[in-house]
């Protein structure tokens, strides 16, 4: 049957899980991305809210009263659950003080559910599997810890440690659990070296638990240091059960010297009544007065004994369980309970989604579709270089300066027409001056021709550089391109001017034009024969060996005499045609040389700086497109997560208004009464169960 209180969890279940699961698909989606993205900071938030949400949703789904159980390390809260369960939990409760809440409810079979802090869940159902899961991931838990604790941070599991161990959940055959429908939250124990577990745990639990339970031994019950946590918790929960763990076998010394029963064991009432009167504070002593704390000295050991035992509780001469157990039942079935319980979820459903609502509101969110917006205009940018690049990688070089070795020709055939008439007149001018000296034929060439020859490759290299400095350091380098490559270039801002005009510098164009070596034969030159000469027959070539010199070494000197004598009109002449002749073999080399090797060098030169500068602009594109790509990717995903997640959270909180304002007000007498159409159902079944009691009768 339907009650109230029924009805109001299903519709509440209905309005709040629908947030989980764009709050995990966000969670997924942040956990993916890039470190560097600023987005990413919000996940320790989202992952925070979503545990949040799925926590107070399956309270609520399942009408589940949190009974919070606190207290020192060794207090005995474990012992103090098997009390109120009535079941051995003792065994996966007695983790190694790891800090992580361990829920205990009813199921049908053991099984254990660790849930990490990114979400990550592992279920389990073997004891010694799960104990050995704990005493590894509290090492770890304790390395990762020290380590932010020397770097001088503040240790946040969400943010250092994502995958630490939460909560864990138990679930064992407990018929008292299910009959209360009661979860039983074992606490981090107080005053351990990791305290995010606390100070986490008092936050989960603001408006979600039924009640605390604080259990403390009488031996600490005078210590100041026990209760520093003690008033957080009476600022928290309505109702705190404060549970004085009693030794009843200790023995005190008698002044006969004997051993006999303890204070604790012959009368627990006066250690709490010398606890109110001596140790309370304020605060404590006020929560006292309104109802809002209760005391109860008990010696669980043997009080969980019994309740194990199938017993009662009860011991003679021990202080009581039951009245504890009793008042936490009762206060759990009260109407008190329910309104708190739906006042609790209520509030708690508004504080979650308030957060998820700051977390979708921060700048770095807010700014998500204008990085998205960037980072795509960054992406097509440099899709747009990366297509440039491929197409200066494909130019077909060689015919693009064409242009310039036509212009290079021209200009260098009308300075070689020109140097080549200057040039003839000095060496006619240099053989007239050999011819009046002494000098060698070698001489000739080495100290008079060789010099004039230099002075036109030094005058045309000169002037085919300041051709590849003009000509080809124009914007395009003197390469005539299709259109496709220009823009290519204009894309890139690759300055192709600059690449030719550092290559034109580097050409050394006076070697590109060859040897300035006049290619003159001596034995090209016909020498005179004198009568003896005809005598004795002597040939040319004897001839020419004896005024020039050996073949091979012409440096032989030559009086003035033997040159006019010897060679003469004719002679000189021929040596005139002759070097003529090497001269204009000379230019023609060096024009060929200049259109031909020293171009193609200056066009290779080019074309590597080109593919160079290509291959590393490439390889640097890839990279940053892999980046951006990658970028847009994910805070694209990040975008539409956050953007689906604030649609969500925008349309649940009108509809939990819209349940505060049905639910905010109700009678606490009415949670518990049939809705609406349920009384008749109950009655008509009554009918029914009474026609077949008849029948049976």
């Amino acid at each position: 049957m339907k009650t109230q209180l029924s009805k109001f969890c299903e519709e509440f279940e209905a309005v709040v899980r629908p947030v989980l699961e764009p709050l995990k698909s966000t969670a997924e989606v942040l956990d993916d991305m890039s470190d560097e993205l600023p987005v990413r900071g919000v996940l320790p938030g989202v992952r925070e809210v979503r545990h949040r949400l799925r926590t107070l949703a399956d309270k609520v789904a399942e009408q589940q009263a949190y009974v919070l159980i606190f207290g020192p390390l060794k207090s005995g809260k474990s012992t103090l659950m098997n009390g109120i369960a009535a079941t051995y939990v003792s065994e996966v409760t007695a983790l190694p003080a790891y800090p992580c809440m361990v829920y205990v409810n009813h199921g049908e079979t053991r099984e254990f559910t660790v849930t990490r802090y990114n979400g990550e869940r592992e279920r389990f159902t073997d004891v010694g599997a799960m104990h050995t899961l704990m005493e590894f991931a509290h090492t770890e838990l304790a390395k990762r810890l020290r380590e932010v604790e020397g770097e001088g941070g503040e240790f946040e599991p969400n943010e250092h440690m994502p995958n630490a161990i939460r909560r864990v959940d138990v679930r064992l055959p407990a018929p008292d659990l299910k009959e209360s429908s009661a979860v039983l939250v074992d606490t981090p124990g107080l005053y351990s070296r990791m305290r995010f577990g606390y100070d986490r745990m008092t936050r989960d639990f603001r408006d979600s638990a039924a009640c605390a339970v604080f259990v403390v031994k009488t031996d600490n019950l005078f210590l100041e240091q026990v209760f520093d946590e003690f008033e957080q918790l009476l600022q928290i929960f309505s109702r705190i059960f404060l549970v004085v763990n009693l030794d009843t076998t200790k023995r005190d010394l008698q002044p006969d010297g004997q051993l006999g029963p303890s204070l604790e064991n012959t009368d627990p009432a006066r250690i709490v009544s010398a606890f109110e009167t001596l140790s309370m504070s304020a605060p404590i002593k006020q929560a006292t007065e309104d109802g809002r704390l209760r005391i109860y000295p008990v010696d669980l050991l043997n009080a969980a004994s019994r309740r194990l035992e199938g017993l009662d509780a009860d011991l003679e001469g021990a202080a009581s369980f039951e009245p504890f157990l009793d008042d936490l039942t009762e206060y759990l079935n009260s109407t008190d309970y329910l309104v708190a319980f739906l006042g609790d979820s209520l509030r708690q459903a508004e504080s979650v989604l308030s957060d998820v609502a700051r977390l979708t509101n921060r700048d770095v969110v807010r700014e998500l579709g204008t990085q998205v917006a960037h980072l795509e205009a960054e992406k097509e940018r440099c899709d747009r270089e990366a297509e440039a690049l491929e197409t200066l990688a494909t130019v077909s070089w060689k015919p693009a300066f064409e242009r310039l070795g036509d212009d290079l020709t021209s200009i260098t055939k009308g300075r070689i027409e020109k140097l080549r008439a200057e040039a003839s007149e000095e060496l006619d001018d240099a053989v007239d001056r050999w011819s009046e000296g002494d000098a060698s034929f070698q001489s000739l060439l080495d100290d008079y021709v060789e010099p004039v020859i230099r002075r036109c490759r030094d005058d045309l290299a000169t002037t085919a550089q300041g051709v590849f400095q003009t000509v080809a350091g124009n914007d395009t380098a003197g390469a005539t391109l299709e259109p496709q490559a220009d823009a290519a270039l204009s894309t890139l801002g690759l300055d192709l001017g600059a690449i030719g005009r550092g290559v034109s510098e580097k050409l050394e164009l006076g070697r590109g034009l060859g040897s300035t070596k006049l290619g003159v034969d001596a034995s090209m030159i016909p020498v005179r024969k004198g009568l003896l000469d005809w005598l004795l027959f002597r040939s040319q070539a004897s001839m020419r060996k004896r005024v020039f010199g050996n073949d091979g070494d012409l440096t032989r000197a030559i009086p003035r005499h033997v040159k006019a004598r010897k060679l003469g009109e004719h002679g000189f002449e021929a040596l005139h045609a002759s070097l003529d002749s090497g001269m204009a073999a000379y230019f023609d080399s060096a024009l060929d040389r200049l259109t031909g090797g020293v171009l193609d060098e200056y066009v290779t030169a080019v074309k590597g700086g080109v593919l160079e500068t290509v291959a590393k602009r490439r390889t640097a594109n890839h990279r940053e497109a892999d980046v951006l790509g990658r970028q847009v990717r994910e805070l694209a995903a990040a975008h539409d997560a956050l953007s689906a997640l604030t649609a969500r959270t925008a349309t649940t909180r009108q509809e939990l208004d819209d349940l505060i304002q049905r639910y905010g007000d109700t009678d606490p007498e009415e949670l518990t009464t049939l809705v609406e159409g349920e009384e008749a159902d109950a009655e008509a079944g009554d009918d029914v169960a009474v026609a077949t009691n008849d029948d049976e009768s």
